[in-house]
């Protein structure tokens, strides 16, 4: 039962950095439409790191939270795109 209730609680902590992050890039997207519209795909995951980063960072950060940093520093990594992270399919989640 131990082991069961330690395994959720790692995939809910995921869920909900992935629910923050997807916020983030959400709220992120609205504020700066027009220049986004204009940006490069490397300058856009430029700005949303440095955004992330102002926001997240351990030491100092708005809202600190190590977790949703590193899901963005990966996601918005060279060769990514700043779409909106999907969450997984499968399982048992969202069934009555």
């Amino acid at each position: 039962m131990k082991n069961a209730l330690s395994e959720l609680d790692e995939k809910l902590n995921a869920l909900d950095t992935m629910t923050e992050v997807n916020s983030f890039l959400v709220s992120a997207l609205r504020e700066h439409e027009q220049e986004l519209i204009r940006m490069s795909p490397q300058e856009t995951r430029d700005m949303l790191r440095q955004k992330a980063r102002v926001r997240y960072r351990a030491d100092g950060g708005e809202t600190p939270n190590p977790q949703a940093l590193d899901m963005l520093e990966k996601t918005l990594g060279n060769g990514h795109t700043a779409e909106i992270i999907k969450f997984p399919s499968g399982g048992r989640a969202g069934r009555a």
